[in-house]
């Protein structure tokens, strides 16, 4: 009934094209309880596979690389050109169906994929792209559409990227005006009625203002007439400026990651390859984050208050390269047999207790429950300072729910006996969830640190006085 009524109350809003307006719409809560996407970066740029999904630009833009411009010397003809790319974007490997089932098994509710890139070339057949979308050449085929078809029903919500700006486009090089005007507000709303996303990821807005791109008139229409007006939740890229201060959601940079409890929902985006977004041939395991990085990227960015959405980049066929694959498996693994202290959960009034252990909580009619993400299990114990127990405190674990294991309370805490945990009937042995039920809400340690440091504080200023001598 709730929910029902914070729908009716949000669709009954009227808002209108000024930031004001805008940042006050609620962000619709599915996205905050997802806490965790996949992001997809796949396009032209797959061909080449080089250095990055940016190479068009370090080949022939403003101040080409010599290191592109021999590589493409060293393997093509001489009037080469990036659309002769484009017939080797085939996509002839591509399965939409395998793809959303490697997705579901990473544990991610949401998807986002890179309808267009800086590169402009559309997957989908837009009419504002003749000749230079993945129908008219390539794959022959509505890329967009297959994934939107194939992730129908699914628990994962499907979305959208989208590029504001195309680096070569005639119009965007000599009238930007008439470019919003012609491709890419058109463009907008074209993936909007066709497609209707749970995510529209704007990017690519850098050197032009919100105004050029006509962006709060687009965003007025999207939360009052659209068909996902309800639904839809969007980041900070729509011009110079508003990234970290208008929009749905705060990306702020790539792999932006602050360690600390930021005031409005973030989202880190970050990569598979540490080195880049889309494909590359030359890319070397060493280059790929292991499953235990990325679980603690996941632990640090939920427990912050944020979304973790973790990149990865299929080849020109459109498979996921196979280590890619192996990864989200492997975290999969571990994020659905966690998942209590994943979805839906909150942020805590602490956010870490060390470096290696970080804390996310629920709370409902039943009491709290506090669930600390334990990364490193190299000692024989695990002290947690800033939680306490009570006599209702009880500890479990949520991956393993029968599963006995020895714990005290001491006067600093909770102490975890690391070495009485069946290892072997969990998912991993390098991380483990412990979920603390009642615990005492009331944080000693932490006041007395916090006292303790003002106190040292105070001591320092008395040590840099002058004395009187006697």
């Amino acid at each position: 009934l709730l929910v029902g009524l914070l729908l009716i109350s949000v669709a009954a809003e009227k808002y209108t094209p000024d930031w004001a307006s805008l940042d006050a719409r609620p962000l619709p809560a599915w996205y905050d309880n997802a806490k965790f996407g996949i992001f997809c970066h796949w396009g032209v740029y797959s061909v080449p596979a080089f250095h990055s999904e940016w190479f068009w630009w370090y080949w022939q833009g403003d101040t080409p690389s010599q290191e592109f411009v021999d590589f493409v010397k060293a393997r093509w003809r001489p009037d080469w050109s990036y659309a002769d790319f484009a017939r080797d974007f085939r996509a002839d490997r591509f399965d939409a169906q395998q793809f959303k089932s490697v997705i579901e098994a990473s544990g991610a509710r949401y998807f986002v994929l890179t309808s267009k890139h800086h590169e402009g070339f559309t997957m989908w057949p837009s009419y504002t792209s003749w000749n230079w979308n993945a129908v008219d050449v390539g794959p022959k085929r509505d890329l967009v559409g297959e994934l939107k078809e194939a992730f129908k029903g699914s628990p994962v919500e499907f979305g959208l990227y989208f590029s504001l700006l195309e680096w070569f486009h005639p119009l965007y090089k000599t009238n930007k005006t008439r470019y919003v005007e012609e491709v890419s507000f058109p463009q907008l709303h074209e993936i909007v009625e066709r497609y209707e996303p749970s995510v529209i990821w704007s990017d690519g807005d850098w050197g032009t203002s919100d105004d050029e791109w006509r962006s709060k008139e687009f965003l007025a229409w999207l939360y009052n007439e659209s068909p996902i007006k309800d639904k839809v939740v969007v980041n900070d890229r729509w011009g110079e400026g508003c990234m970290g201060t208008h929009g749905g959601f705060m990306t702020y940079s790539d792999h932006y990651d602050p360690g600390k409890l930021l005031e409005r929902k973030w989202e880190n985006c970050m990569t598979l390859d540490s080195h880049s977004w889309g494909h590359r041939k030359d890319m070397t395991s060493l280059d790929v984050h292991d499953t235990h990085s990325l679980i603690e990227q996941l632990a640090r960015t939920v427990a912050c208050g944020g979304n973790y959405l973790l990149n990865v980049g299929p080849d020109q066929h459109g498979r996921i390269p196979p280590i890619f694959e192996d990864r989200l498996r492997e975290l999969g693994a571990f994020v659905h047999a966690n998942e209590e202290a994943l979805f839906g959960t909150s942020a805590h009034s602490v956010q870490n207790d060390t470096s290696n252990t970080w804390f996310t909580r629920r709370k409902n009619e039943k009491g709290t429950t506090v669930y600390a993400w334990i990364l490193d299990t190299t000692g024989d114990t695990v002290h947690l300072q800033k939680i306490h127990a009570t006599d209702k405190t009880t500890l479990r674990i949520p991956a393993l729910p029968d599963a006995t294991f020895t714990w005290k309370a001491i006067d600093g805490g909770i102490q975890i006996d690391l070495t009485s945990l069946p290892w072997r009937k969990l998912p991993r042995a390098d991380a483990v969830v412990i979920a603390i039920e009642n615990p005492d809400s009331r944080m000693k340690i932490r006041h007395i640190k916090t006292w303790r440091a003002d106190y040292i504080t105070w001591l320092k200023t008395l040590d840099q006085k002058p004395r009187r001598s006697v």
